[in-house]
């Protein structure tokens, strides 16, 4: 008799267990429901990443601007290397024929080359590439050619700053624009695309703009340059003009005269109205006098 009455307190306990535990499973499945629950839509999300582009200078967010490597902090420096000298030399010809060698051993070139040669003087004027690495051996080498240095100028200017800057900025619009094609290839509407392309037109004009620009300073920097001026002075000689003979001067004196006439005659004609009234003038003047005379 006792059996019944203990089973009773026991099923009791066990409808009071599962009762508190069926929430508990509730809320578990209700909670991994919400940690799968989808995203939002992939439109929204690529129009936030739009807006966000659009408001500033870049797509991603400051910290990954400031993080990006800085390619020329710790490479050599770079310098620019020019020149200016003006050579006098006693042989011209040799002194041109030894620096044509000079320029080929230290694998340089003329860029602009130009000859003048008058009754006082001829010169070279000579524009030079040069590799900078040998920029100072082609110096020491005019200077120990033997001919007199009348004038040198060396200028060096150290372009590290602005070269590293402009490698920076492009590093950075590069990953402006590598993002903004990405969100291109996400865009579905027409719309977004033209407000992705918009962003992305300008960019890529800057960054040829940057490109050319670092290019030009590689040149410089690879190849230093040298304006000289290479002349020899003449000895001045007296050379009168050629006269022609005497019949040929009296030809030419009888039609200069004859031009005279007619430029005259031509002036004459010109001035006509002038003419008419001086006279008219002349012919009142006087009647007025006779008149006066004759009173």
């Amino acid at each position: 008799m006792k059996a019944p009455f203990l089973i009773i307190p026991v099923l009791f306990l066990f409808a009071i267990i599962s009762c508190n535990s069926n929430p508990n499973e509730t809320n578990g499945s209700v909670a991994s429901e919400e940690s799968f629950a989808p995203p939002a839509s992939v439109e929204s999300g690529k129009m936030a990443e739009m807006e966000m582009a659009q408001d500033g200078e870049a797509v991603g967010d400051e910290s990954s601007v400031e993080n990006t490597p800085n390619p020329s902090t710790s490479g050599p420096k770079k310098i620019i290397k020019d020149g200016h000298m003006t050579v006098k030399s006693a042989d011209i010809e040799e002194s041109k024929k030894a620096m044509d060698e000079v320029l080929k051993s230290l694998k340089a070139y003329y860029e602009t080359e130009e000859l003048q040669n008058n009754d006082h003087q001829t010169s070279y004027n000579l524009r030079i590439r040069i590799p900078s690495e040998n920029f100072e051996q082609l110096i020491s080498s005019i200077e120990s050619g033997g001919d007199e240095i009348m004038h040198k100028s060396v200028q060096t200017r150290d372009v590290t700053e602005q070269y590293t800057d402009i490698e920076t900025r492009l590093a950075n619009k590069r990953g402006y624009l590598k993002r903004y094609k990405e969100l291109l290839g996400k865009a579905n509407t027409i719309k977004d695309i033209l407000a992705i392309e918009e962003q992305i037109r300008p960019l890529e004009e800057e960054i040829e703009s940057q490109e050319g620009r670092l290019r030009y300073l590689s040149d410089q920097v690879a190849f230093s340059t040298l304006n000289m001026t290479l002349y020899t002075d003449k000895e001045y000689i007296y050379k009168p003009q050629p006269k022609d003979n005497f019949w040929e001067r009296v030809k030419k004196s009888v039609s200069s005269g004859w031009a005279a006439v007619v430029d005259f005659v031509l002036w004459t004609i010109a001035i006509w109205p002038f003419i008419i009234l001086i006279v008219v003038g002349y012919y009142i003047v006087r009647r007025v006098r006779r008149r006066r005379t004759g009173k």
